[in-house]
């Protein structure tokens, strides 16, 4: 039966593709902030290290505001990222909302080409860094968000022992795109919902009259996700050897 239902929806999202469909996507992404205690357990674990928590790094884990994201599509093609970064006062300010939700990464995917990749500088030079394709498990449940019909998936290839990354995908609007790594599905994906994180669709323009033209990133170094991990992984050993 679940074989049966994801044919079908495939089906319809197969139909939908033989049109010419371009978008954006204004996407809502919110954090809950850590409760004291969850602060208290942190600074404790940070003295066993000789590190001190300062109340500059207790008011960033006690404030994250909401930020936008955006995703530009058309059939083939789709660019992610967030908002410009948020002022106060002149100065800016550090978000670690907004880090999460992609900080300064620009997220590239091309159907046609197979390209999947996202802009990154964290290792002190810009990379574009390839991505694991997830493995979804769709299933038969359903709820209508805004004016869209949504199914439900589940990453089960996630790490996330506490709780897997659900997507909420709308076949009525069919392009295999969506937020950060959450894409793949049979149609755009309209909210994503992890622990204690929420990224939700909050405007849906299709066929602007104003073209989609998609930037694609070209400058930096390509690597695979393989090497990425091994880099941060190396990183993070340089510093608690500080």
């Amino acid at each position: 039966m679940k074989n049966y239902f994801f044919t079908l929806l495939l089906v319809i999202s197969l139909n939908g593709f033989s049109q010419k469909i371009s978008g954006k996507v204004t996407y809502v992404v919110s954090m809950e902030s850590y409760t004291k205690e969850k602060i208290d357990s942190i600074a404790k674990n940070l003295k066993t290290k000789n590190v001190k928590m300062d109340k500059w790094m207790r008011d960033i884990l006690e404030n994250t505001p909401d930020v936008k994201a955006f995703l530009e599509f058309n059939n083939t093609e789709s660019l992610y990222f967030v908002e410009d970064k948020m002022q106060n006062d002149g100065k800016p300010t550090y978000n670690v909302n907004r880090t999460s939700a992609g900080g300064n990464d620009k997220y590239y995917k091309n159907t046609k080409t197979g390209e999947y990749f996202k802009e990154n500088s964290t290792f002190g030079e810009l990379l574009l860094i390839e991505i694991d394709t997830k493995k979804w498990e769709i299933t038969q449940e359903s709820k209508k968000i805004g004016n869209y019909l949504c199914y439900k998936a589940i990453d089960i290839a996630s790490t996330n022992r506490k709780m897997k990354p659900v997507v909420w995908f709308t076949p009525e609007i069919p392009v295999s795109f969506g937020p950060l790594k959450f894409n793949g599905l049979p149609g755009l994906v309209i909210l994503v919902e992890m622990s204690k994180r929420t990224i939700s669709a909050s405007e849906i323009i299709l066929n602007p009259k104003d073209k989609i033209i998609i930037n694609k990133p070209t400058k930096g170094d390509k690597i695979t996700a393989e090497e990425a991990r091994q880099r941060g992984a190396a990183m993070w050993k340089k510093i608690e050897k500080q």
